[in-house]
């Protein structure tokens, strides 16, 4: 993440007094996630990537998940950290970078479900390497993934500021061969501010391990997709 969107975030958290007052809150997770869930024969280990106030690590937990919550913000960590205190639930709460190899959580995994609902878009294209990288060390040999990124509806469709944005295609190959496209939801949000371009389309996709390929390694396609 750029310095300049570090300090945006700073500023949005020094004014949030509970999850509500953030402008990307919403109380309910990606519907994709529920019908992984659902899928799955029994609740297991859970990792929420970004969890920024923790409102889908408590849902996932409420659910019977063991939840691990990691953020890179320390607001962010106190903040979902307290509610998880409040509601007595299972969730662990770490603050760290999700492509830094020094990164060390409580539980290492493997975890049966990762979420992320706005870690990856945030990201720099050079480290998003090392994002799959540690993706692919975490998540179990049958593992599902979820994750909410912005599309890229052509070439015109790139900003400055604001979460980066990537074609289905382009997932679907910085993803491969390990991690296989089980469903896919995109719709066009709009009402976005001018300089992020007026619009956006939101992917919501849900990927599950490859029983083929379990290597951890990042493929060259992986690295090609990076820059799309």
């Amino acid at each position: 993440m750029s310095e300049q969107d570090r300090r945006i975030f700073e500023r949005l958290y020094a004014r949030a007094h509970r999850a509500e007052d953030l402008p990307w809150h919403e109380a309910e997770p990606p519907a994709l996630l529920g019908r992984a869930l659902q899928a799955r024969k029994s609740p297991g280990r859970a990792l929420d990537l970004g969890c920024g106030a923790g409102t889908y690590s408590l849902w996932l937990a409420e659910r019977g998940y063991k939840v691990t919550a990691l953020d890179f913000m320390p607001q962010a960590v106190r903040l979902a950290g307290e509610r998880a205190r409040q509601a007595g639930l299972d969730v662990t709460v770490a603050q760290g970078d999700v492509t830094s190899d020094e990164t060390r959580l409580a539980h290492p995994g493997p975890f049966d479900v990762i979420l992320d609902v706005g870690c990856l878009h945030g990201l720099p294209d050079a480290l998003r390497p090392a994002y799959k990288r540690q993706i692919l060390s975490w998540l179990a040999p049958d593992g599902d993934y979820i994750l909410l990124h912005f599309g890229r509806r052509g070439w015109w469709d790139r900003w400055p500021i604001g979460p980066r944005r990537i074609s289905r295609a382009a997932l679907g190959r910085y993803f491969s061969p390990e991690l296989e496209e089980a469903a896919c939801d995109q719709k066009i949000s709009r009402g976005m501010p001018l300089f992020m371009g007026g619009s956006a389309e939101i992917g919501r996709y849900w990927f599950k391990r490859s029983r083929a390929r379990t290597s951890a390694g990042v493929t060259p396609d992986a690295r090609k997709a990076a820059s799309v």
